[in-house]
């Protein structure tokens, strides 16, 4: 039981199953009772057009399998697409890896916009200097 095998699990659930029935056996007993009369009724009108939607799907099949060699021949030139394509990316993933690692220029914060502030009016101003031109001190 705390085996793990599942050949003797197979084996051992097997050894206890009941045969599937006959179904001509299964019909029987759903047309003996009242409501699987009904369902025996309507699988009987049924019949045909279950045929008919097989004889188009076997059809359907058929058909398809006429054109599966270009398919195929389709798949395998997406299949060979899509192989280029990994190993393109793969190829610039390397490459970009293998690139020398730069590290980026030292960001400087820009100063505030001072064109439009009052910045000016708002600062004290310095005595201004008198005109030395016309002085004594003048060494020109």
């Amino acid at each position: 039981m705390t085996k793990t095998s599942l050949s003797s699990l197979y084996r051992r659930l097997t050894a206890t199953a009941t045969p599937a029935p006959e179904t001509d056996d299964v019909a029987a007993q759903l047309a003996a009772s009242p409501v699987g009369s009904k369902v025996a009724a309507m699988l009987r009108e049924l019949r045909t057009d279950s045929e008919a939607l097989a004889f188009g799907i076997a059809r359907a099949q058929h058909d398809t399998a006429k054109q599966s060699a270009p398919a195929r021949r389709h798949t395998s030139v997406m299949r060979w697409s899509a192989a280029m394509a990994a190993s393109l990316v793969a190829a610039i993933g390397i490459f970009a890896l293998r690139q020398p690692h730069t590290t980026p220029a030292q960001h400087t914060v820009a100063k505030a916009d001072v064109i439009f502030s009052d910045h000016e009016l708002t600062r004290p101003k310095a005595p201004a200097k008198g005109d030395e031109l016309f002085r004594g001190s003048f060494n020109g």
